[in-house]
């Protein structure tokens, strides 16, 4: 198994952009020598509650301070970019990585970025398709010629192209059952958010496999994901720290339009059940247990991290990182 770090927001503009770099660089600085293998950082655009910066250049950047571990974009809102810049950035960061980067994509879900690059949401699983195809043929060192609906290029042969033999990785990203297939049909990896149950999980896993299997595609590719983790003296500490965090993070989602197939939509009484079907809790030992049985019966190959909550010290998240690696990971990889 190989252990991710998630370069996740917790700030809004009130705090000094430079503080949010130089924690995301404590985060990756720490976490390499805790032998962790893969940094990851997603996207959003006009984040009001929440500052996200753009994943390449950050990634970039943080790949000098952490030179040995791999980079991945989780996700770029594919829907919305466009696919001949992409995939030059994406072939830029794997050259200035040495060939270690990983292309994670996905749909998007808000309603304020879709009108922002004026894109109907109903054309969004049209645009990616085609954006994931074009981007692929500008990686393959042929001559592309591709007419589309959105996005057209004749007589191409771009030199700019990933170093990485094979070409960059794609992770797909979702969490509904469409989403899923695309991943399965269109991608190298099916990469889960944290939002489907532990249930939601393992049917979605299937699906991933039955639908790779119906088209004749391997079955023995990663499986990245992420579920939260709270590493806490006991399960009944780690759900009331969890209530705190899971409030001032998923309200933010729902906001912006988080919603749909697979996802938490109650934040009442259910909360609490919401937690616990989706949460790993506990001692270091009781999440070491937990990410094993993934490990063991989901075939999952990459665990993903995420230490940072709004309104979480970067002390203290520095603490679970610190315990997660000394005592998780070290359980894991022995």
């Amino acid at each position: 198994m190989k252990f991710g770090i998630l370069l996740t927001s917790v700030y809004d503009a009130s705090v000094d952009a430079r503080v949010q770099r130089a924690e995301h660089e404590d985060l990756v600085r720490t976490s390499e020598q805790l032998g962790f293998d893969l940094m990851v950082c997603g996207q959003h655009f006009l984040g009001s509650e929440l500052r996200y910066f753009q994943p390449v250049p950050w990634l970039t950047h943080m790949a000098q301070v952490a030179p040995s571990m791999e980079v991945a974009t989780g996700i770029v809102l594919l829907s919305m970019v466009n696919p001949v810049d992409i995939a030059e950035q994406m072939a830029t960061l794997d050259v200035l990585t040495d060939g270690r980067a990983i292309f994670g994509v996905g749909l998007g879900y808000s309603g304020h970025e879709f009108d922002a690059f004026g894109v109907e949401p109903g054309t969004r699983v049209d645009r990616f398709e085609e954006s994931l195809s074009l981007v692929k043929q500008l990686w393959s060192g042929e001559e592309v010629d591709f007419s589309g609906k959105f996005t057209s290029v004749h007589g191409a042969r771009p030199s700019v192209r990933p170093i990485r033999e094979g070409g960059i990785p794609v992770w797909v990203g979702g969490q509904a059952a469409g989403a899923v297939k695309r991943a399965a049909r269109m991608g190298d990896a099916w990469y889960s958010p944290p939002f489907p149950t532990h249930a939601e999980l393992a049917t979605l896993r299937r699906l991933f496999l039955d639908t790779r299997a119906e088209h004749g595609l391997s079955l023995d590719g990663d499986f990245p994901l992420r579920r939260e983790v709270l590493i806490a003296p006991n399960r009944v500490a780690g759900m009331d720290a969890a209530l705190e965090r899971y409030r001032a993070r998923y309200e933010t989602y729902k906001k912006w339009g988080l919603s749909g197939e697979n996802t938490p939509i109650d934040s009442g009484e259910q909360l609490r059940a919401d937690i616990q079907d989706r949460f790993i809790l506990g001692s270091a030992a009781e999440v070491a247990d937990g990410l094993a049985k993934l490990e063991e019966e989901l075939g999952m190959t990459h665990f993903v991290y995420k230490p940072h909550w709004p309104g979480l010290p970067h002390r203290e998240a520095m603490k679970q990182l610190e315990e997660f690696g000394t005592k998780v990971v070290a359980e894991l990889t022995r």
